[in-house]
């Protein structure tokens, strides 16, 4: 499993494209899953503060045979969400099986064009 630390402005979306793929670099098929990443304060909170999905159209499979998704938070979503960290990850599901692409921080600062 992977980390990932995300740094956003809330002047801006945050807007990138991901690869996932095993430790040899060979791209992990996306075809017929779906992706969710869920944002906590805390990991140990019982409450989300933010949940993006392919389902919602914030997680877009770009090439989904080749491992290639992007990663989309707007703006607006990011000027109500507070500042600072916050513990996230990235989970896959195809089938029922759940497998996490990833974990990490989500800090998000103050931009000064807001």
């Amino acid at each position: 499993m992977a980390t990932v630390n995300i740094t956003t402005q809330n002047d801006a979306d945050f807007y990138r494209t991901f690869i996932w793929q095993t430790i040899a670099g060979a791209p992990i098929d996306l075809t017929g899953g779906m992706m969710e990443m869920m944002l906590r304060r805390h990991a140990k909170d019982e409450a989300a503060v933010m949940r993006l999905g392919s389902d919602t159209g914030e997680i877009v499979f770009t090439d989904p045979v080749n491992g290639q998704f992007t990663v989309r938070i707007t703006k607006d979503a990011l000027e109500h969400l507070a500042l600072g960290d916050f513990d996230q990850s990235n989970i896959f599901n195809r089938n029922g099986y759940k497998v996490r692409v990833w974990s990490g921080l989500l800090t998000n600062n103050a931009g000064p064009s807001r």
